[in-house]
């Protein structure tokens, strides 16, 4: 119906944890004080403030161009791959997910200058990705791999335990695709084996990584104990006239953050419930910067794209259920991705 598939049978992130195959996954997100000009002004803001999605998207987009906010990132993640190596898993490692072969390249250069040691490099155009990424998989030694557009479902290196978000790209489909290359279990080191990946704190992103850390609460608290759970602890971007000045990034807060609990650790203050009304106002937000990034790019007003979604889920936004809002979100990103494909 309306061009969408619908699988029979669907096994996800909850399923996994349940079936003891997938890991948790913890999400570091760092904020930042970012500049840039933009159509003949200069823009400043934090990934706090409320922008337009095309300013939302250069501010990304400057953070990740900037050594300033993405060093700092590259080191912190580092650390936390060290720290595995030396205490959990001796061969894990780490994937860095960029923007394109340039910015793969640059980013390649400021792993190898932190770290002291060669990342390795894989970017789509190359015919020799494939091998790169098969010779990482097995070379236990190699700490990184840079990669462009290379986490399709059919990438597989178990032994990647941290990684960092270096795209612009902000789909949940290819979000949750990155997010899968780190949570396979493995058959011979300590559980929960936990997973890192550090983000740009972006309004979009942030909202991706919390409903993966609710699947995942779900499940763990179907199968647990509450004193075990605490155990656990590329797209288009306006460049017109645009140009990166300033980032400084700043660690803001773990989404997941009682991933990092051990035995030893003092207690954590769980993140308190995400209230429903709350949950509605983020999705209601997501929802109308989609709108307007969809209306923009398909020249579609408000009107006939609301009257398209209602169509589709049967409900006005304003009295959608979370359900609802998010079958308007899949579609609203969809449309964006592909082109709109409904009525005009």
């Amino acid at each position: 119906e309306h061009g969408e598939s619908r699988a029979d049978f669907a096994y996800g992130y909850t399923d996994a944890i349940r079936d003891n195959v997938c890991r948790p996954i913890v999400f570091p997100s760092y904020e930042g004080e970012l500049s840039w000009l933009s159509e003949g002004r200069e823009h400043q803001a934090t990934f706090e403030d409320g922008l337009t999605f095309n300013r939302q998207r250069e501010r990304l987009k400057t953070a990740l161009l900037q050594e300033t906010w993405l060093g700092p990132v590259i080191t912190d993640a580092h650390a936390q791959l060290t720290r595995l190596r030396q205490q959990e898993q001796p061969d894990a490692g780490g994937l860095i997910v960029c923007m394109d072969q340039e910015h793969a390249r640059w980013v390649a250069n400021l792993v190898g200058r932190i770290v002291g040691t060669k990342a390795a490099v894989a970017v789509s155009d190359d015919p020799a990705a494939s091998r790169t990424i098969e010779e990482f998989a097995g070379h236990k030694k190699q700490q990184w791999l840079v990669a462009v557009n290379m986490v399709s479902e059919g990438v597989d290196i178990p032994r990647l335990r941290v990684g960092v978000y270096g795209t612009n790209v902000i789909t949940e489909m290819y979000f949750r695709q990155v997010v899968g290359r780190f949570v396979r279990m493995q058959e011979g080191f300590p559980k929960p084996q936990r997973a890192w990946l550090y983000l740009p704190k972006d309004p979009i992103l942030v909202h991706y990584a919390k409903q993966i850390k609710a699947e995942r609460d779900h499940v763990l608290e179907d199968i647990m104990p509450a004193g075990q759970r605490d155990l656990f602890g590329r797209v288009t971007v306006s460049t017109n006239e645009y140009m990166p000045l300033m980032a400084v990034a700043r660690m803001d807060s773990l989404i997941g953050e009682d991933d990092t609990r051990g035995e030893g650790d003092a207690a954590v203050v769980p993140e308190p419930a995400v209230s429903l009304h709350q949950q509605k106002y983020e999705l209601r937000d997501l929802h109308r910067l989609l709108v307007s990034a969809v209306s923009r790019s398909s020249g579609i007003d408000h009107r006939r794209l609301n009257a398209e979604l209602i169509a589709r889920t049967g409900s006005r936004v304003d009295q959608a259920t979370v359900e609802q809002l998010k079958k308007r979100i899949q579609l609203l990103e969809r449309w964006k991705e592909r082109g709109y494909d409904g009525k005009r």
